[in-house]
């Protein structure tokens, strides 16, 4: 049919209704009572946390030392070994700190610990939600973060990410409900998450205050209200902060500064390639909200490409997955409370405007439960492979890498006998998990009969695997209190390499080499009474 023939009706053929495509749209773009719109967020959520919350090993691909170490900080900073403000991001080891209180074992501390992360973004990103994206939008987008978060793959700059989202959220995107009290809430919410990014991460803190300044102007009609509230809390925040850690301010001020004199390295990962289809489709939902709205809506397709601009170089800089902020800036142009397409479903809603509203709700829709999904799968590979691993690793280490043969078995079976040999091979994590498993076995044993020990491994991972006492500041400040120290004949990494250096002195004056093994030098002070503790 040409576009100048007319039906019986006498309609051109393309302003003909739509219902069929018409009700698909308009379930996506149905608004729901506040309450039900929250609870169902927070249940698009609750798989991903209990996931975390209740796996019995993390899938993990960095070095195992690497994810003992942040532990065997935290308690080093529970026993006053290490100042809290010191640390590179003292809120994420809190959580740790949280983490260690139920549980024991390195994955599953981290896994708590990412459990606690995604409860604090999920709750006000679902509370932020429910006035200004329809039911499923909010469903979904709080899912996918809640999965970003928690996933094993997810780490603290996804953690600072997701939370700088959720601000920037509330301070950008307008809000249906115009209440003085609502505002204030919000800005309760939002200046205890900006204070928690700011004790998480200097470049999403910088961010986050960026796109605060813009909050009297953009969030509705009492954005100063929610304003003032977010600045009040913060500050509030910050002083009982203060006064538990004095001068954790100065030195997340002193990150920050840093940060602005570009003492951050460029560390995004992502290639073109993966941003290519999430990308394109937020400028195309973008370009049709512009074309789509007319001079009225371009404000609000300004304030999704400000959202996804500031959010893109803060993610970029910090080295998080920016796949979440296209998303995320897609959904806020297509179903935010100013989005031009509520006006073809509702009132004239002829095909063109249905098949318009339709294809840009699909399309974020889409990205995002593609982005929920993929953390699923994510958990889905750590139950398999959890299964598969050894069941000595996965018990006292829940760390569980890909399997195969490892260089750790071929070294035990003499087929690297020399030392140039060794120090061609890098350790893949599951060597790690061997060596430190067999190190933990030995030193238990010497606990036993009373005797402190020490393993060179940059942190003090023998507290955390082997030796029930408080944490030191490091593996170094452990072996100068120690009996007995292990030492690694393969390379564990840069902090196992420098605090090997730094002991050497000790060693070689106050300790002698009492035993080899294929992974190990074990040394034993020298007024310490060998006999019994070590097999000659």
């Amino acid at each position: 049919m040409s576009s100048h023939q007319t039906d019986p009706s006498g309609d051109f053929a393309w302003r003909r209704p739509a219902p069929a495509a018409r009700r698909v749209a308009v379930m996506l773009y149905a608004w729901q009572r506040p309450v039900v719109s929250y609870f169902v967020a927070l249940l698009a959520a609750a798989p991903f946390i209990a996931a975390a919350f209740l796996a019995p090993a993390l899938l993990s691909l960095s070095p195992t030392v690497d994810m003992i170490a942040p532990i065997a900080d935290a308690r080093a900073a529970m026993g006053g070994e290490i100042r809290i403000e010191t640390v590179t991001a003292p809120f994420y080891l809190m959580t740790l700190m949280i983490g260690d209180m139920f549980a024991e074992s390195p994955g599953r501390v981290h896994l708590v610990a990412k459990a606690i992360s995604a409860l604090i973004v999920v709750f006000p990103m679902a509370y932020f939600a429910v006035s200004r994206l329809p039911l499923f939008a909010g469903a979904v987008l709080t899912a996918a973060l809640a999965g970003a978060v928690a996933s094993p793959f997810g780490g603290p700059a996804e953690f600072a990410l997701a939370l700088f989202l959720v601000c920037a959220f509330c301070f950008l995107s307008p809000c249906a409900d115009h209440s003085k009290s609502r505002a204030r809430f919000e800005g309760v919410l939002a200046g205890a998450s900006l204070f928690v990014l700011w004790l998480l991460n200097p470049v999403f803190s910088l961010a986050g205050f960026a796109v605060l300044s813009f909050c009297p102007f953009l969030s509705g009609p009492h954005g100063l209200n929610r304003y003032a509230s977010t600045l009040l809390v913060f500050a509030i925040c910050g002083a009982i902060a203060e006064y538990f850690a004095p001068g954790v301010n100065v030195a997340r001020a002193a990150a920050a500064s840093g940060t602005l004199s570009m003492g951050v390295d460029v560390a995004g990962d992502e290639s073109a390639f993966r941003l290519s289809g999430v990308a394109v489709s937020a400028f195309l939902v973008m370009a049709m909200t512009s074309v789509f709205g007319g001079p009225e809506h371009r404000r609000a397709t300004l304030t999704a490409l400000f959202f996804g601009a500031i959010s893109f170089t803060a993610a970029w800089f910090a080295g998080a997955n920016t796949l979440l902020v296209f998303v995320f800036a897609a959904t806020i142009a297509a179903f935010s409370v100013s989005s031009p397409f509520y006006d073809g479903l509702f009132a004239n809603h002829d095909r063109a405007s249905v098949a318009a509203a339709l294809g840009v709700a699909v399309l974020p829709m889409f990205w995002t439960a593609a982005m929920a999904a993929h953390a699923a799968q994510q958990f889905s590979l750590q139950h398999q492979t959890a299964q598969n691993a050894p069941a000595d690793i996965r018990a006292e280490l829940a760390l569980v890498q890909p399997g195969g043969p490892t260089i750790a078995t071929w070294i035990e079976e003499g087929r690297f006998s020399t030392p140039e040999a060794r120090e061609l091979l890098a350790l893949a994590p599951v060597d790690q998990s061997a060596m430190l498993l067999e190190a933990a076995s030995r030193a238990r044993e010497i606990t036993a009969r009373g005797h402190e020990v020490a393993i060179l491994a940059g942190a003090d991972a023998a507290c955390v695997i082997a030796d029930a006492r408080g944490c030191r500041a490091d593996s170094n400040q452990a072996a100068a209190k120690a009996s007995v120290v292990f030492v690694p004949r393969l390379d564990l990494g840069p902090g196992a390499l420098a605090a090997k250096g730094r002991a050497e002195a000790l060693l070689y004056t106050e300790f002698k080499l009492q035993e080899e093994t294929p992974f190990w030098e074990i040394w034993v002070r020298r007024n310490t009474v060998a006999g019994g503790l070590l097999r000659n």
